[in-house]
């Protein structure tokens, strides 16, 4: 999603209107996304608004390349806001990496060696430095570093819309992935619901997080 965000602020007609999409989806995805991780109701506001979707990680991304492509900013400007923008993911899925990502496929998407060079940078660094500390040991977080199988379809990725594409294609391109997160995660926690075995629960959410990682970051 990370790589759709870059390409779509690029060629979208109207970048408020992409910005309120985001916005809606964010408010939308929370208290799914909240329940799904701690299994409850938020009881704290302070800890609800402390722990984002990964909508509003996206959602911050946005806000980077808004302010990054501000032609009445000058670049210190530009540099204050974006380290700014980008500090607010430390409260949402993900954390900083959202925005890195999204700005490099942005800025890097004419050299494509370079993009992948400064993708697989930022990922083996940045992610550690964010996530290692939840993890008992380096090879329980090893699984993050899934991620860099998204190289395969960016390297497939030719920079050019189909040609076929009918409108309702265009619309399902363009909503499938909103509706998909918030409805990925309900359809889980209706399963944990209905499930009694606490084992199976945590698997198949386990190998459903594994597969929207590539989702999200392509």
């Amino acid at each position: 999603m990370c790589f759709f965000l870059a390409e779509g602020f690029r060629h979208t007609h109207d970048k408020k209107k992409y910005y309120f999409r985001l916005l809606l989806f964010a408010v939308i995805s929370q208290p799914v996304y909240y329940i799904y991780v701690y299994g409850t109701a938020p009881t704290s506001i302070l800890h609800f608004m402390r722990n984002m979707s990964m909508m509003v990680s996206l959602m911050l991304a946005f806000i980077c390349l808004l302010i990054l492509t501000n032609d009445k900013l000058n670049i210190t400007a530009k540099g204050i806001l974006t380290v700014i923008t980008i500090s607010f993911a430390q409260f949402a899925d993900w954390g900083y990496i959202i925005p890195v990502w999204t700005i490099i496929f942005f800025f890097f998407n004419k050299g494509k060696y370079m993009m992948l060079a400064a993708f697989i940078a930022a990922t083996i660094i940045i992610l550690p430095v964010t996530f290692l500390k939840y993890y008992d040991s380096f090879a329980a977080f090893s699984f993050n570093y899934g991620a860099l199988f998204a190289l395969i379809p960016l390297q497939l990725y030719n920079g050019k819309r189909e040609r076929s594409s009918t409108p309702l294609k265009k619309k399902i391109n363009c909503w499938f992935f909103y509706i998909y997160y918030p409805l990925h995660m309900m359809v889980i926690i209706l399963i944990a619901i209905e499930s009694q075995k606490r084992y199976y629960s945590l698997t198949f959410r386990y190998i459903c997080d594994i597969l929207y990682e590539l989702l999200f970051i392509i």
